[in-house]
């Protein structure tokens, strides 16, 4: 089954990371992720599917709340994306968290290296296999990945 997913603005999750965040920012940020929630809304679905589909593995979640903040590191759990002027990035990293959500309990991994290096190749079947053209964001995010998980 799929889960069903929501997109979350929540000024306390914000202020949690950032004490000086008003409503001020969270109204900006809530209109600044008006693009991204546009992919969000056409893509979610097929991100989903494609992810058990290239995964093998079915969704234990039935509910996954996502949560776009300002200025801190996206995680998957909670899922919590962090806001980019590019709108198709932010849909990249949401399909990497994602896909850490459907990887739990799957394989044991000594290390973050280890776990992004398996992932790797899912999540680039999964976004290229959407009508969408995300090499660029895509290349961009597993170097980083891959860059930060070897410090870990």
């Amino acid at each position: 089954m799929i889960p069903k997913t929501e997109l979350r603005g929540s000024l306390i999750y914000n202020k949690k990371f950032n004490k000086n965040f008003s409503i001020k920012d969270y109204r900006k940020l809530m209109k600044d992720s008006e693009e991204f929630e546009k992919l969000y809304k056409k893509y979610i679905k097929k991100i989903l599917q494609l992810i058990e589909k290239h995964h093998n593995k079915t969704w234990k979640r039935k509910f996954i709340p996502i949560y776009i903040v300002k200025n801190v590191i996206s995680f998957s759990d909670p899922l919590t994306l962090r806001y980019f002027e590019n709108p198709k990035m932010m849909l990249v990293i949401l399909a990497h968290e994602l896909l850490h959500n459907n990887s739990f309990g799957k394989k044991k991994f000594n290390n973050s290296y280890e776990l992004h290096k398996y992932m790797e190749p899912i999540l680039n079947k999964v976004i290229r296999d959407l009508p969408l053209d995300l090499e660029k964001e895509l290349e961009i995010l597993n170097k980083k990945t891959i860059a930060l998980s070897k410090k870990k």
